[in-house]
């Protein structure tokens, strides 16, 4: 087992999922074509993002994609998680766990000391995410109206 950052080949192949990634990761919230979803992530990786890869016997089983990012509200640095991933066949293995382990050693050794991510409600993720440690610092809030 390596987690490793990716390579132009394997980011191409994770693009390939991009969209499956967002609907699974929006809990069907986001509404997004497809191209939209890619714009997004090419985005991301032009401004810096990164992906790190778990790859075992050369099968690529999950990936996480991380940046540096402004803490808006604290004036600082932090590193993000723009999304994780493992493939459903590599579920429930530690996959996702050793992955963002990795990508703390990767984002401390960069010089930060906080990393940040977004999930939404109902995320089964979100569990995982505090069983890391990560605490909800805000909650976006919506209701429907019509008059």
């Amino acid at each position: 087992m390596s987690i490793r950052r990716a390579t132009h080949t394997e980011t191409q192949t994770i693009w390939n999922y991009s969209f499956n990634v967002f609907n699974e990761a929006t809990m069907g919230y986001g509404k997004l074509t497809s191209d939209k979803v890619l714009q997004m992530a090419a985005s991301f990786l032009h401004n810096g993002g990164y992906y790190l890869v778990h790859n075992e016997n050369n099968i690529i089983q999950g990936w996480i994609g991380v940046a540096r990012i402004v803490d808006y509200y604290k004036n600082d640095m932090a590193g993000f998680i723009f999304e994780i991933y493992v493939l459903p066949y590599f579920r429930k293995q530690g996959v996702a766990e050793k992955l963002c382990e990795a990508a703390f050693r990767q984002l401390s050794a960069e010089g930060l000391n906080k990393v940040q991510l977004n999930v939404f409600a109902g995320n089964r993720a979100k569990h995982l995410y505090q069983k890391l440690g990560f605490q909800e610092i805000s909650s976006l809030m919506e209701k429907k109206i019509s008059y």
